[in-house]
Parts: structure tokens; C-alpha cells; sequence
């Protein structure tokens, strides 16, 4: 994890939900409350990063998950050792997943804005964009 984003989680949201319970929420159901906090908050860009860093990363490693998931299926066609590896990659992105994801949720409970290296940019120019 990087520095906390400047900027806070204070100030009026569109929803009229408190912004750092909204922030919070944002990571509450992985990409899907994302979304739904992505399209309907249009005013408060710290928790419109929470949102967009959130749709990112955890949309991204569902498809990982997802896509390792086949992977092991297809294995069980090669042997059961290959099936037994590729469901163990599965287990460990989904507890690192899930590691993140508790970080993710204690840091913005706290109040605390933390960017996850790289997608956290990637969620900066996504509402820097769309802020302007």
C-alpha cells in the first residue's frame, strides 16, 4: 500500500450517506457495490476513488479467479496433480484477495484513504476524468 490520496473523506455526498461509510461500502460486496456507488455518487471524489479503486481491483481479480477456476476444470483433463495445482493458485489469490479486501475495509473505516499500487492510479485518472 502507498501513501494515504490527499484529500479526505469529509463533506457532503450525493447519496447523503456519511462520504467514509459510503467509502466503506464501496468495498462491502467487491466490484458490485463499486458500481452501484460509481454511478450514483457524483459529487464526492474521495468516495468516487474508493469506488473506482475498488471496481478495478476487485473486478480484476474475480476475473483472475474466475479465469483459474476454468483453468483447473480443463486440468482434470491433463491429470489430477495438474487439477490439484491449479485449484491451489485458485485458493491462494482468493485468500490474498480476501487479505486486501479486510485491509482495504479496516484502513477506510478508520478514516484512512489508502492507494493499492498501480490501480490505485489507474482509479485516480478514472475520476479525475470523470470529475471534469
Amino acid at each position: 500500500m502507498s501513501e494515504p490520496e490527499a484529500g479526505g473523506l469529509d463533506g457532503p455526498t450525493t447519496t447523503g450517506v456519511e462520504a467514509r461509510l459510503s467509502a466503506l461500502l464501496c468495498y462491502i460486496a467487491w466490484w458490485l457495490s463499486a458500481l452501484v456507488f460509481l454511478l450514483i455518487e457524483q459529487q464526492h471524489r474521495g468516495v468516487r476513488f474508493h469506488a473506482a479503486q475498488s471496481l478495478i481491483l476487485f473486478g480484476g481479480l474475480s476475473i483472475v479467479i474466475g479465469m483459474l477456476s476454468a483453468l483447473s476444470v480443463a486440468m482434470l483433463v491433463v491429470s489430477a496433480n495438474a487439477f490439484q495445482v491449479a485449484r491451489l493458485l485458485v485458493y491462494l489469490v482468493w485468500i490474498g484477495a480476501v487479505g486486501i479486501w479486510l485491509v482495504l475495509m479496516l484502513r477506510t473505516f478508520k478514516g484512512e484513504t489508502w492507494r493499492v499500487p498501480f490501480v490505485g492510479d489507474l482509479a485516480s485518472r478514472l475520476v479525475g476524468k470523470d470529475a471534469e
